[in-house]
């Protein structure tokens, strides 16, 4: 099993729904356009892939682009950018009624529902509806329209509570003003990423995580996240090495052998962990560093979220496209420990050509810092 950045190996058909009336304002709107324009970078663009369109709504919803209009993600940023502001009031009902009826729809761009491909919209608003939306969004979900509620300055609670798709606290945002609206983004990615989505199957209990990549100057600067897994409340569920314990306490494993210090060198790298039932074994370049003992542990819990790539200060992906070897640098699991054994080093530039005979399972998340 191998996994690219962010969400980009779980498609979607999304949609947002933005709030174009008169108490928006232009200025804050351009602010708008610039938010769907970050976050969509989160995706993998394309006709089989993720598909985009935008609705705006004031007294009346209007389809900016539907599903099928855009095939790249160079193509969705630039219209993005050219979304037109509408002024007026404010219809979220409506709105939220036109996307499931008319943009949610094969004539439209959407995939069939056989297909498997996720339904999302993001709907953005400033104030209070101007007519009813708890009926629309019940209808919503009825169709398979998973639905995120992100309110703004004098948005109700408790309208965005009935807009949101359950549970709400998973699906609902909430933002003082419109420069607060980019902090969300980190937030409402890692909900977009479904643990299950990336790991339908789950994980067993001992299991193998291999990676090969390179610090770069940058990267010794920051802490950041290679690989994180979030059970459905947002807890992490591993941490350098660190999960949740049978006693809910963290169980931890901090590596801090002299080789290690060798990551961080700027040269290419193949780095594995392994997780059994009583302990957790670090390996570098197909080299055993260290074994450490842990207490017993829970399962990963599939019901959350994977994250792949992201800064620890503020949660903002990072590229690992940048980090890895072209065609080589992959994040692999091995669910069957004897997968990792067939591991070897020969896609290090200068590095060993056979793996530790001790290669065994590695394990889930792993925190990459260069502060010691």
């Amino acid at each position: 099993m191998s996994f690219v950045p962010g969400c980009k190996n779980v498609h979607y058909d999304l949609v947002f729904i933005l709030d174009t009336s008169s108490s928006v304002g232009k200025e804050n709107f351009e602010k708008i356009r610039q938010w769907v324009a970050n976050l969509v970078e989160s995706f993998d663009v394309g006709a089989e892939k993720t598909r985009v369109a935008v609705v705006r709504y004031s007294d009346r919803p209007t389809t900016e682009f539907n599903l099928g209009r855009y095939k790249t993600l160079g193509e969705v940023k630039r219209a993005a950018g050219n979304i037109r502001y509408l002024g007026g009031n404010t219809k979220t009902g409506d709105a939220i009624s036109f996307t499931t009826n008319s943009i949610f729809t094969e004539r439209a761009g959407a995939r069939p529902a056989s297909k498997g491909i996720q339904k999302v919209a993001i709907l953005l608003t400033d104030g209070r509806s101007q007519d009813f939306v708890l009926e629309p969004s019940i209808a919503a979900a009825a169709a398979g329209i998973r639905l995120f509620a992100v309110g703004i300055g004098e948005a109700l609670r408790e309208e965005l509570e009935e807009i949101a798709a359950e549970p709400k606290s998973a699906h609902m945002f909430h933002v003082t003003d419109f420069d607060a609206i980019d902090k969300i983004r980190g937030r409402l990615r890692r909900r977009l990423c479904e643990s299950e989505d990336v790991l339908p199957q789950g994980l067993p209990d001992e299991y193998a995580f291999v990676t090969t990549f390179k610090f770069r100057k940058t990267s010794r600067k920051e802490d950041w996240y290679l690989w994180q897994v979030y059970d459905k409340y947002g807890i992490p569920q591993a941490v350098e090495y660190n999960a949740v314990g049978l006693t809910k306490d963290a169980v931890r494993a901090v590596f801090k052998n002299p080789e290690v210090e060798n990551l961080f060198d700027r040269d290419w790298h193949k780095i594995g962990m392994r997780v059994d039932s009583k302990s957790v074994s670090l390996f570098l370049d197909c080299k055993h560093i260290e074994t450490l003992p842990i207490e017993e542990r829970e399962d990963i819990d599939i019901q959350g979220k994977t994250v792949i790539g992201k800064r620890l200060y503020d949660s903002v992906p990072i590229d690992v496209s940048k980090y890895t070897l072209k065609n080589k640098g992959r994040m692999v699991i091995y669910c069957d420990g004897k997968q990792s054994e067939q591991e070897t080093c020969c896609d290090i530039p200068g590095g060993p050509v056979s793996a530790s005979d001790s290669h065994t399972n590695l394990y889930s998340h792993l925190i990459m810092s260069s502060h010691g």
